[in-house]
């Protein structure tokens, strides 16, 4: 698969729980998340066009599930395991 330039954001109330968005994607235009997790309702940006590799592995988290999720339904939510 792929790299994905993706933008990532932090749960304000749960630091563990992350966001992925296709790069450029407006977290507020979105309502599946919050609707999934109260968490999510607010969120700061982690890092901006992260080139995401799918294929890779990173550490805690499952990268073909979150690149499914967001080739699916353009926003994937994990969170990092330690």
């Amino acid at each position: 698969m792929n790299l994905m330039s993706v933008d990532l954001y932090q749960s304000a109330t749960d630091p563990e729980k992350f966001l992925a968005l296709p790069a450029g994607t407006d977290p507020a235009e979105l309502m599946g998340p919050m609707t999934f997790d109260r968490d999510f309702a607010h969120v700061r940006c982690y890092k901006e066009g992260f080139e995401f590799d799918p294929s890779q592995s990173y550490a805690g988290v499952n990268a073909a599930k979150i690149a499914a999720d967001i080739l699916t339904v353009k926003w994937a939510m994990y969170r990092r395991e330690a």
